[in-house]
């Protein structure tokens, strides 16, 4: 599009209907600043897409982001947070306890095994026997008795219902005496091989479980830095339940989401610079060789993104990272050096494909029948 000044009125700017105009040439040149100003506008989009077309043709860039090295610690059998001895921040050392885990299903069986008998029970009288097992017997007998007249009376308003629990509790225990009575004879009853079998299987089992409540509490694997708590004192989990996030000590990676087209940046020992978030520039270098592609980040894809795979490129920054910048997914940006010499070869080679188009779109061609 182009603008031309030769009206009447641009090519005589001081007369206006016969009269002089002082101020004509001033506002001649006003004319001529919002018109270039309205292209400015109009054209701004396409300039800046040129812009950005010719900057990322010259300048290597590509979306990153930071990488820690966390280690997850998960609980190794079923149980209940007894007690955390870290919280998210502090700094911990290899071997360090970091959570205390129990389960009560696993303590009420080591009571039970450790009120069983650990030897053989003396064939007693069987006279004095039988009079315990009938008294007691008796006694359950009379307080099931007891029981049904408390439930028939509660019916009737004349007792509360707490005395009929009462009642029924003195049951329990009466009907628990009898069952040790029961299982004492059993084990008078049995050959003594046997019995030293049981006591053994029984020792063997209160091990195991003893084994398996020390083993609940969890250690740290490394020192490093708690990143994360996930549970809480009193909360039930699972055999490889999530507990906590830990930090190690080293060195983050970064990785890079390269262009497909931009592999031969990709090489190990590739040198790059990384842009922070306060503007400084940090120098790294590739330390992995390309293996796999990935799906960009949704929050590091560009406007005018190529493609959403991108290379995943594995780098180091060649000095130690600031312990403020140590945030897993930090996204960044690197730029890597541009091989002008490979440009220029590319370039060269473009030309002479378009010339060679050119000359062959310029040859002759000979009519059909023509001599």
């Amino acid at each position: 599009m182009k603008i031309r000044f030769d009206s009447r009125k641009e090519l005589n700017p001081t007369q206006e209907q016969g009269l002089t105009v002082l101020y004509a040439p001033g506002k001649r040149m006003a004319f001529r600043v919002r018109w270039y100003l309205i292209l400015f506008l109009v054209a701004s989009p396409l300039l800046w897409l040129g812009g950005k077309l010719a900057y990322g043709m010259l300048m290597i860039d590509a979306p990153a982001q930071l990488r820690l090295p966390i280690l997850e610690v998960r609980a190794r059998d079923a149980g209940r947070v007894d007690q955390l001895f870290v919280m998210a921040g502090e700094q911990v050392q290899i071997d360090q306890p970091l959570v205390s885990l129990d389960n009560p299903e696993w303590r009420a069986r080591l009571s039970q095994l450790a009120a069983m008998p650990k030897k053989s029970v003396p064939v007693t009288n069987t006279k004095l026997d039988t009079r315990e097992r009938q008294l007691l017997r008796t006694r359950v007998s009379r307080t099931e008795e007891r029981v049904q007249v408390l439930e028939d009376l509660v019916e009737s308003g004349a007792v509360s219902r707490g005395e009929v629990l009462a009642a029924q509790s003195e049951l329990d225990a009466f009907k628990a005496d009898l069952l040790a009575f029961e299982r004492r004879e059993q084990l008078a009853r049995q050959s003594p091989l046997s019995v030293e079998r049981e006591i053994i299987q029984q020792t063997a089992e209160q091990q195991w479980l003893k084994t398996r409540l020390a083993a609940l509490s969890v250690k740290a694997a490394q020192s490093g830095r708690i990143a994360e708590v996930l549970v809480t004192p009193g909360e039930n989990v699972g055999a490889g339940t999530l507990l906590m996030r830990l930090e190690r000590l080293e060195e983050p990676l970064l990785w890079i989401y390269l262009e497909p087209l931009n592999i031969s940046y990709a090489a190990i020992g590739q040198p790059l610079r990384v842009r922070m978030p306060d503007g400084e520039w940090l120098a790294a270098h590739v330390v992995q060789a390309v293996d796999s592609a990935g799906r960009t980040p949704t929050v590091l894809r560009g406007p005018f993104a190529a493609s959403e795979m991108g290379l995943q490129v594995a780098a180091r920054f060649d000095r130690p990272l600031s312990p403020r910048w140590r945030i897993d997914q930090l996204p960044l940006n690197v730029r890597f050096p541009t091989d002008w010499q490979q440009m220029l070869s590319d370039s060269r080679e473009l030309i002479e494909q378009l010339g060679d188009f050119i000359a062959m779109d310029k040859t002759p061609t000979t009519a059909p029948g023509s001599k």
